[in-house]
């Protein structure tokens, strides 16, 4: 049985990253400006002629919204799996908890107040954070231990952070700095700039590489605090570094990308249906998954109508469908506990 799963998890880690470099060549190709197979693999191998138009396009707008929709997949999908295991509610994401809203606030006020941009990512992170804490704190003052009443914090602490920022976007300046927030907030990968990129990638290859390498712990997490401590596993403090670590990911994407929705909720379902609950076998999965679906995503979004739709648009369009035929065909899949 280990080895079957075991050849079913490489077959499909193998034919995702190989999906997701496919798909990746086709984002720079695919546009409302049309660049050839041979430009593409001429500006790869370093043949392109540096001041042509096709080697501006690529260089300095698709490719890097290409790798910002990749890293931003890889961190919502991966942060949603990672809450669902620790909180055992396979109904939580990052949007649930709260902690979209609360980096959304961090970033808005970072925007309102003009702070350097290297400082908005940590807003939202230290926003994020506090969203987090918040529906924890939350949660134990109901005295309810059932794993609905974490979604239910959640909601709360999101409509909370929700009216926060409707107060900044009602002060915010409306010729200048109101633009930029609603703009942002629709998810777009419109204005990023390869520096961008060289910010979120190390936060989400360390992430990652954290996750990786202390997979078997989450999965002795997910099974409770009493489990978890009977087998040697400090459950506090592997707890706290999964939460910080999500929140991380899932602050960094917001502040990148603006609220995307249904990633982090949609994608571990699926992976789970595919190969498992094992987090030896989802998370790298997870990795990929998330990326192809952004990067898919993104593409849509830019390429199919005359103007960019909002990124949350396009993945509720896809998602929403998706999570319906889980439920509706493996109900068991989404059980808040195992």
């Amino acid at each position: 049985m280990n080895k079957n799963v075991e050849k079913k998890y490489f077959t499909l880690l193998i034919i995702s990253i190989v999906l997701l470099i496919c798909v990746v060549l086709l984002a720079l190709i695919i546009g409302r400006f049309s660049i050839s197979i041979k430009d593409v693999v001429n500006f790869i191998v370093g043949k392109s002629d540096s001041n042509s138009l096709n080697h501006n396009v690529i260089l300095k707008l698709r490719l890097p919204r290409t790798l910002m929709a990749l890293f931003v997949g890889c961190a919502l999908s991966l942060s949603g799996i990672v809450y669902q295991e620790t909180f055992q509610n396979r109904l939580v994401s990052p949007d649930i908890l709260g902690v979209s809203s609360g980096a959304s606030v961090g970033i808005a006020l970072g925007l309102l107040v003009g702070v350097p941009v290297i400082f908005i990512s940590l807003m939202g992170f230290v926003f994020g954070i506090l969203s987090m804490i918040s529906t924890l704190l939350l949660a134990k003052v109901f005295y309810n231990k059932t794993p609905m009443i974490l979604i239910l914090s959640g909601v709360i602490v999101g409509g909370f952070m929700t009216s926060i920022l409707s107060i900044i976007k009602s002060i915010a300046n409306a010729d200048t700095i109101l633009p930029t927030i609603t703009y942002w907030l629709l998810g777009s990968f419109d204005k990023t700039e390869i520096s961008d990129v060289f910010i979120i990638a190390p936060i989400v290859v360390i992430s990652a590489t954290i996750f990786v390498v202390i997979k078997w712990k989450i999965n002795l997490i997910s099974l409770g605090e009493e489990e978890a401590t009977t087998k040697g596993i400090d459950y506090k403090k592997y707890r706290l570094v999964i939460i910080c670590v999500a929140t991380l990911l899932t602050a960094s994407a917001v502040a990148f990308s603006g609220v995307v929705g249904w990633v982090g909720l949609v994608i571990p379902q699926i992976v789970r249906i595919m190969i498992g609950r094992n987090t030896k076998y989802t998370i790298p999965l997870t990795i990929t998954f998330g990326a192809l679906f952004m990067v898919i995503a993104d593409i849509i979004s830019r390429s199919f109508f005359q103007a960019e739709i909002p990124l949350s648009a396009v993945t509720g369009f896809i998602g929403v469908p998706i999570f319906v035929l889980i439920l509706t065909f493996k109900k068991t899949e989404v059980n808040v506990r195992d």
